[in-house]
């Protein structure tokens, strides 16, 4: 189950990459299947409510829920997600006001009374109002709201009563999708700068995938057969706009369930080079827009007034691997290090 799923999150960081990197860093037309990049987030949203919901389901949703319980839930959650967050916004002081005034990155906006906000993760939570420092850090701060406020109040009303938890989750999904279709030209990204009403109905949704995936056994061909018509879903709403930004959340959710199951597409999600490249995709999704501000001086001073027919491959090329590097190092010598001393330091066996 957790091969497939952490394989998904690579594509899924991948995908952002694909929305970040074309077409601001290249000349080529735009192309529209790297336009809708951004919902990579969304992925990771209704997976982080499944991955949870799947892992924590006895503490949370069966056993009577402690406060040593949810203290080491809390702190496990915040050792994987804020001392990397830290350090990259903490860079990105020298390197936005090096940027912009030193190599005239006319792109980047400095917000400095927003850094408060980002130094405590809740910069998503209608407190600001700029996407500031390294602007996808807003997806961790919605992560973060999660955590705190939505998780353990869905549990406990499960143990209340599980026919009011699936009423209460289908009324605010639904509730919110039908919101979304009646906004004319509706986007998922649009949601980006306030994430909470874009993480609440996602979050949500993947609780009840995971809860799906508890109670229900899917044989191999059943799940194969989920995860087929759940793309073929994705991509008929997509290719004839049948309300693609508003319903791929279920897509998605479908995709994520089918996958926590054996299926006849699990080499797809499930080598070793993918796992570890999911492995370490919090760290590539949180390092890539330093890793496009590096890469777009450095590929200004070794290839000045360079052009090619096909440049764009070596300009993808050469900022996927800078990326890449950032990830891995970042992986190895912060993330994974100082995700394990906090753990170990603040909780208690």
């Amino acid at each position: 189950m957790l091969n497939n799923l952490t394989g998904l999150r690579f594509y899924a960081a991948f995908f952002v990459f694909l929305y970040h990197f074309f077409p601001v860093y290249t000349t080529i037309p735009k192309i529209e299947f790297f336009e809708i990049g951004f919902l990579g987030v969304d992925i990771f949203f209704i997976l982080s409510g499944f991955i949870l919901t799947y892992v924590y389901y006895t503490k949370f949703f069966v056993n009577k829920l402690t406060g040593r319980d949810y203290w080491s839930f809390i702190v496990k959650r915040f050792a994987k997600i804020y001392p990397l967050h830290f350090i990259i916004t903490l860079l990105f002081i020298p390197v936005t006001y090096i940027g912009k005034y030193l190599f005239h990155q006319d792109s980047l906006n400095i917000y400095p009374d927003t850094l408060i906000q980002n130094f405590l993760m809740i910069h998503s939570w209608d407190t600001t109002m700029h996407l500031s420092w390294n602007f996808p850090s807003w997806s961790i701060s919605a992560e973060w709201f999660a955590y705190l406020f939505l998780f353990a109040p869905l549990a406990y009303i499960y143990k209340l009563s599980r026919i009011s938890l699936i009423l209460i989750s289908v009324f605010i999904v639904l509730g919110f999708v039908a919101y979304w279709i009646n906004i004319p030209e509706f986007i998922l990204d649009r949601y980006t700068m306030n994430g909470l009403p874009r993480i609440i109905p996602e979050f949500i949704l993947g609780v009840l995938a995971g809860l799906m995936k508890i109670k229900i056994n899917f044989n191999k061909k059943t799940a194969s057969f989920l995860f087929l018509m759940s793309v073929i879903f994705l991509v008929l709403s997509f290719s004839y706009d049948l309300y693609f930004q508003q319903l791929c959340i279920f897509g998605f959710a479908g995709t994520i369930l089918s996958l926590s199951y054996k299926t006849y597409f699990d080499d797809i999600f499930s080598s070793k080079l993918l796992i570890y490249l999911g492995n370490i995709s919090y760290a590539f999704y949180l390092t890539q827009f330093l890793s496009l501000i590096i890469y777009e001086q450095l590929f200004k001073i070794l290839f000045p007034d360079f052009w090619l027919p096909y440049i764009f491959v070596i300009q993808f090329s050469m900022a996927f691997i800078i990326n890449f590097i950032f990830a891995a190092l970042a992986y190895k010598y912060f993330e994974e290090p100082l995700r394990l001393l906090i753990v170990k330091k603040l909780i208690k066996k």
